[in-house]
């Protein structure tokens, strides 16, 4: 092998070193917007449960006459 054909394939190899480098730095992104995500979805589904449970108490209380088992939130 000539030397200038290893100095290409040492150059080729240095390129997808770095490719896989930055390909490796973009998916811990990724992973770290996934796991945000997921975090924000569970907090939301958290607020719409309390608010769900919030009105089936204040409707019963209405349906029943008693407002003192209405949640304030």
């Amino acid at each position: 092998m000539e030397a200038s054909e290893a100095n290409s394939i040492i150059l080729r190899f240095r390129h997808l070193k770095e490719n896989l480098q930055e390909l490796h730095k973009m998916f811990r992104h990724l992973t770290l917007n996934a796991q945000v995500a997921g975090q924000i979805q569970r907090v939301d589904l958290d607020t719409v449960q309390i608010a769900i449970r919030s009105t089936r108490v204040a409707s019963e209380g209405i349906t029943q006459g008693d407002d003192s088992r209405i949640e304030r939130v």
